[in-house]
């Protein structure tokens, strides 16, 4: 079973050495398939993903399932325009060489160096999204049902350079101040960080139907949800990716939500649908340290989308009718994402797409991935991103069917 701290490691390792998504596109889930596809998946999900995205499409097995199996789906997407970790190691260096020459009489070097540290960082920022996820599906006519467990979050980080400490790292350069210990440890220039992890646990049920002559498929996942959250706020020289993690700015909140799910066979080739994650909105407050508060917000969020298949080929477009989840200190993301598989004989899949934010408030992506699936039984998948702004991501799965 996938542990929360497994997730929570993830999450900070790609989140805050670096910084954080949108991840990855929406952000509640990583598919290594569709995340290849330019973060579709909402009408061109195979049946053992439909979970994570749409309920609905877990009616989409082929004769012959019986069983399908995600051990495990993780994925994080990283942009660190200002390449903020190193900055936050120079600053320490710079910070540890002043403490040093305190009181020598030769720290006016020193003082420097650390006035530059600061500067080169002030007002840097990067951010990450990272999750996870199992699933384990089990296809029939009557009532197709699947487990998932999914973490999904969003983490960033940012250096808040004060002026008066500038101005003191001036006069000690200068020569007119003799820096020591306490005076040091007067500075107020801040490393601010700010993460959600949301960790859920679902049971997803789906229902085929004819309507009008068309086939359609409806799908719920009712879910236990947690909500942690952490507010990291400390001196500058102090930061420390470790101790992010620390119980010392956490606060968790737990409750029920629920997604839904519709899909329609237009022809046999060419499906749409329309997915809503978390229809219970909730708003979690993170722990005020330091008198600083953020607040992150699960919004309702409605993703249309449609596919073509023929077996061979698949093309997908997704759009996002409604705002992503997020922290009220970001700007709102909201997506849209077109991609494309080539199905080699159910033996190997090429992918390739791309995801764009229609908002303007994250970065731009070109995805691809490949897919290994001897026998079509075991299906070993993995996906790249990469966009402007030092943008990465990954995302690796393994499954497999019966």
């Amino acid at each position: 079973m996938m542990k929360a701290t497994l997730i929570t490691r993830c999450l900070m390792f790609a989140g805050l050495v670096s910084s954080l998504p949108a991840a990855h596109a929406s952000g509640t889930w990583f598919e290594a398939r569709n995340d290849a596809m330019g973060g579709t998946g909402v009408a061109s999900s195979k049946y053992g993903a439909a979970p994570l995205l749409n309920p609905a499409l877990l009616t989409k097995s082929e004769p012959g399932d019986n069983l399908s199996i995600i051990l495990p789906t993780v994925g994080a997407q990283v942009s660190d325009p200002d390449n903020l970790q190193d900055g936050f190691d120079n600053v320490k260096h710079a910070w540890d060489n002043l403490e040093n020459a305190s009181g020598t009489g030769n720290s006016a070097s020193s003082a420097t160096e650390l006035r530059k540290s600061l500067t080169d960082i002030s007002g840097h920022s990067g951010r990450a999204d990272a999750g996870a996820g199992v699933v384990i599906a089990v296809p029939n006519d009557t009532l197709p049902f699947a487990l998932v467990i999914k973490g999904w979050g969003q983490a960033k980080a940012r250096a808040e350079v004060s002026n008066s400490d500038l101005a003191y790292l001036d006069a000690a350069g200068a020569g007119l101040v003799q820096p020591d210990e306490t005076a040091l440890n007067s500075l107020s220039s801040r490393a601010e960080g700010v993460a959600a992890l949301v960790s859920e646990y679902g049971i997803a049920m789906a229902h085929h139907f004819m309507l009008g002559g068309i086939p359609v498929s409806v799908g719920i996942t009712p879910k236990f949800q947690r909500v942690d959250t952490w507010n990291y706020n400390v001196a500058i020289n102090n930061y420390s990716t470790s101790d992010f993690r620390s119980g010392d700015w956490k606060r968790s909140e737990s409750g029920a939500n629920v997604d839904l799910g519709f899909s329609a066979d237009l022809t046999p080739e060419w499906t749409i649908a329309l997915a809503g994650q978390n229809l219970v909105a909730r708003s979690v407050d993170t722990r005020e340290v330091n008198d600083l508060q953020d607040n992150f917000k699960i919004r309702p969020q409605a993703t249309a989308g449609t596919a073509w298949s023929n077996g061979l080929v698949t093309f997908a477009a997704d759009v996002d009718m409604t705002p992503a989840s997020g922290f009220t200190s970001d700007e709102k993301r909201q997506y849209a994402g077109v991609g494309a598989e080539l199905n080699a004989w159910s033996w190997a899949q090429l992918r390739a797409g791309y995801r764009a934010d229609m908002r303007n408030s994250d970065n731009n992506v070109v995805t691809a991935g490949i897919g290994i699936s001897p026998f079509d039984v075991v299906h070993l998948d993995l996906t790249g991103m990469a966009g402007t702004d030092r943008t990465y991501g990954a995302v690796a799965q393994l499954a497999v069917t019966f």
